[in-house]
């Protein structure tokens, strides 16, 4: 048998950092072979939320563990709909935005054929129960949801980061939770709940050109902008691609030029990948139901 595959640890957070670095020794402990953490969040608008952005930016410096002493990436995803970042769940509306943005969250990791371990610790308990209601169509057989036990005298010694790691007496550990697969036993689930986020997206005129771009975009540019939609840096998107970062601006240019003529703007309108990302992001599981988009796309 060989070695396992290179897999994702997702969490959600909010005050509390250490829950990511506790659950991260522990699936290494274990002999995961982490490769990316994903940590799911609000926007940063309040202290304790940055500060815990912040303590755990630190415990990954150039995607690098430097507690295990291991090359791992540490990527945030800030939760947001069609408007931009979300600070918190205050009504129908967000909770909504908030599910179908864990369901590409989700859609977009398992693209990559890693097996994800889905930690169910940190920031709102609404937010755990999306999470665990998303896995429940997304996860397949190979990925894994876990709680994380922290014994309560720890707990508070812990407390907003103050321990990052825990020692084996600390009696910290993961407990992995069943649960059902009905995605993977029953893809029709999979397939409504795509339906669902089709029917959440909010009218738009900007929808339709999107489509539009998209139809004139060669695969190339198809597989750039994906990345560039998923809350990727260029540089990020020229090393996840094998591509050189010029190339990556030859396309992002390309891509700009169709969205000026479609969008009717001037052709010197300046234009950045960050209005890019928000005109594609909340269309992009339309337009790429498959994930990233292949050489025939």
């Amino acid at each position: 048998m060989g070695p396992r595959p290179v897999s994702t640890m997702i969490a959600t957070l909010g005050g509390q950092p250490q829950v990511v670095t506790f659950a991260l020794d522990a699936l290494l402990e274990r002999g995961e072979p982490i490769g990316e953490v994903v940590v799911i969040h609000f926007a940063p608008h309040d202290p304790r939320t940055r500060q815990a952005l912040e303590r755990l930016d630190r415990e990954f410096p150039n995607d690098f563990y430097a507690h295990a002493q291991r090359p791992i990436r540490l990527r945030r995803v800030v939760l947001r709909d069609h408007h931009g970042p979300l600070v918190d769940i205050v009504d129908e509306r967000t909770a909504d935005a908030v599910r179908a943005h864990i369901v590409e969250i989700l859609r977009l990791e398992k693209a990559q054929g890693r097996p994800l371990h889905v930690v169910l610790a940190g920031g709102r308990r609404i937010l755990a129960l999306m999470l665990f209601l998303t896995a429940i169509v997304h996860l397949d057989y190979s990925d894994h949801l876990w709680h994380l036990y922290t014994p309560r005298s720890f707990l508070e010694l812990a407390r907003d980061g103050q321990r990052m790691h825990a020692r084996p007496e600390d009696g910290v550990r993961l407990v992995e939770v069943p649960f059902p697969h009905w995605g993977a036993d029953f893809p029709g689930f999979r397939q409504l709940s795509s339906i669902q986020l089709q029917q959440a997206l909010p009218a738009s005129r900007d929808l339709e050109r999107c489509r539009q771009a998209w139809q004139r975009l060669t695969p190339a540019q198809r597989r750039v902008l994906y990345w560039i939609a998923h809350n990727e840096r260029p540089q990020q998107v020229a090393e996840r691609l094998g591509i050189t970062p010029k190339t990556v601006d030859s396309h992002l240019d390309a891509i700009k030029d169709v969205c000026r003529e479609l969008w009717e703007l001037p052709p010197d309108h300046p234009l950045s990948y960050h209005n890019l990302r928000e005109w594609f992001r909340p269309i992009m599981p339309l337009l790429a139901p498959g994930g990233v988009p292949d050489s025939s796309g």
